[in-house]
């Protein structure tokens, strides 16, 4: 496989009954989509597109909530053959002006041919673009709050004949130092890295499942817990990251369900996890599935290792499961990889 439509087809021809995602919700039942289940919706995203006349190597930008509809439009616009860019939305914890400044400042960086969003957030939208700097391209705005079951024609899908050296997304930079970057990404540069990455990790797909909370607009929930997963058929367990900040034992708990054995995590989340998981939130869990939980994003400390692996001991959390990871945007994701053949180092 060369490209991601690629994946997608190979997925299609020989495992559609396997499950790709299991989308986890709060105040919903648990909602589990096999391959067929993802690529019919992808399929009607991809139809959604050609009607509104966005041509391949167009840039979309995507402002989903997490669902279905956003795993949609990210695989729909790479069958689509246009560019992916999945980015942030508004919360409560954002301030609105200072949002929409970024996000025009965005606009006029990517030039987007459509933006992809919420219904909700349509009108949010439409004013970040009118607060683009002149001489930027107006995109048009495509409301998706539902995706309906369309079984793919190949055959006029754009994105089949994507050769390896086009690109097929853009991921953001974390803007640690500054405005967040796009990062253009080419096939090639993709499956470069999940092959290396995944000897690195000593991947195995038909055993290993991967859990995540992780925000799919940075490059530690996008590669690593996203593309990485259904691309190379590892079942996904995906949370909302604002359903984990408000309950955090829902991701142990996942893990536990499902049998997961790799999770990535930045530093901050292993001390969360330790002080804000209550004992009745783990309650007759086991966590003896797990290969790695890989801190990566962020500064890594020792002492938030120790203190994860002392408060979830009792549930099968051991110290030889907290593995390390170097990271960057632009090098599509991982540099550099530890704790999988021994222990981490401490300096």
């Amino acid at each position: 496989m060369t490209t991601l439509v690629e994946a997608l087809r190979n997925h299609w021809d020989s495992r559609q009954d396997q499950p790709a995602v299991h989308l986890l919700r709060a105040k919903l039942p648990d909602l589990t989509l096999t391959y067929r289940d993802l690529i019919r919706a992808a399929s009607d995203v991809a139809a959604k597109l050609a009607a509104a006349g966005i041509e391949r190597g167009d840039v979309v930008a995507i402002i989903l909530q997490h669902g279905v509809p956003l795993v949609a439009a990210f695989w729909g616009t790479i069958l689509h053959g246009a560019v992916p860019a999945i980015l942030p939305f508004l919360t409560e914890k954002l301030s609105p002006e200072k949002y929409r400044q970024d996000l025009a400042s965005l606009f006029a960086i990517t030039r987007p041919a459509v933006i992809v969003t919420y219904a909700e957030f349509a009108a949010e939208a439409r004013r970040a673009i009118s607060d683009a700097p002149d001489g930027s391209d107006r995109p048009i705005v495509i409301d998706l709050d539902a995706v309906e079951a369309v079984p793919p024609d190949w055959a006029s899908l754009g994105g089949v004949i994507a050769r390896p050296d086009d690109i097929a997304l853009l991921q953001h930079s974390s803007g640690s130092t500054g405005l967040q970057k796009g990062v253009a990404l080419s096939h090639r540069a993709i499956f470069n890295q999940l092959e290396a990455y995944g000897r690195a990790i000593a991947l195995r797909p038909d055993k290993d499942r991967i859990a995540s909370w992780l925000p799919l607009y940075h490059d530690i929930g996008l590669i690593a817990s996203f593309v990485l997963p259904i691309t190379l058929g590892v079942p996904l367990v995906l949370l909302s990251p604002f359903d984990w900040v408000h309950a955090p034992g829902r991701l142990l708990q996942a893990i536990s369900t499902h049998r997961a054995t790799l999770c990535w995590l930045p530093n901050f989340a292993y001390n969360f996890s330790a002080t804000r998981v209550r004992d009745r939130d783990v309650d007759g869990l086991d966590l003896s599935s797990m290969r790695a939980f890989i801190n990566c994003s962020e500064p890594m400390r020792a002492a938030s290792h120790r203190m994860f692996a002392e408060r979830f001991a009792s549930i099968g959390v051991r110290h030889a499961m907290l593995a390390t990871c170097y990271a960057m945007a632009e090098n599509v994701f991982a540099v550099t990889q530890g704790g999988i053949d021994g222990p981490v180092v401490v300096d």
